[in-house]
């Protein structure tokens, strides 16, 4: 049995899309549909509008993809000739992980790696987790994640940890050992450690 604590929970479901940001939409889709497998579901325009804290340019191509358990994928088309963000930066997006079933996860990495793409991995993060990572046109890097466990859990479940686990990397951030077991006390915790294959 596990160690439950319930404080007042977000209403949402998880993603419904996440927007990026591309100067060659063309290579974009190409890259996500042939090379990736995801399917081109809703194409538009965006009118600008100074208030909503939309992108600064009028009339953008703003495009969908089916990334899976109906969630989205979107890109913006900016202007070609804009400087690049940097990923490892405060406030930058570092990476996109994509939960992929362990019983999927080899093929689905092999299909990237078969279109000429450079994958790192699959490689251990230790425990149950691996992951395989490579970048898209636009350079924002991707991830496949999959948990190695011996019965297969949700994505939320695969991340759980005991109080052990957690109190120790807990330990590093903060000094006061109340603010640990605050923290502690929020977490829904494991009695046993998940079993890896």
């Amino acid at each position: 049995m596990s160690k439950t604590h319930e404080p007042d929970r977000v209403s949402t479901r998880g993603i419904d899309h996440l927007a990026f940001v591309t100067d060659d939409l063309p290579g974009t889709m190409d890259f996500y549909t042939r090379v990736v497998g995801m399917r081109l579901v809703h194409v538009r325009r965006v009118p600008y509008e100074r208030d909503r804290g939309q992108p600064p340019y009028d009339n953008l191509r703003h495009y969908f993809f089916d990334m899976g358990n109906d969630s989205l994928l979107a890109f913006f088309e900016y202007p070609k000739g804009l400087a690049r963000s940097n990923r490892d930066l405060p406030g930058g997006m570092q990476h996109v992980a994509f939960h992929v079933p362990m019983d999927r996860f080899d093929a689905v990495v092999e299909r990237v790696r078969s279109h000429g793409v450079n994958v790192i991995g699959p490689v251990s993060l230790g425990g149950r987790f691996w992951s395989a990572y490579f970048f898209d046109p636009n350079g924002i890097r991707l991830e496949f994640a999959t948990s190695r466990t011996k019965t297969p859990v949700g994505v939320v479940d695969s991340v759980r940890q005991t109080e052990e686990e957690a109190r120790a990397e807990l330990e590093t951030l903060f000094d006061d050992p109340r603010l640990v077991d605050e923290w502690l006390a929020k977490m829904p915790l494991l009695d046993t450690p998940v079993e890896t294959t």
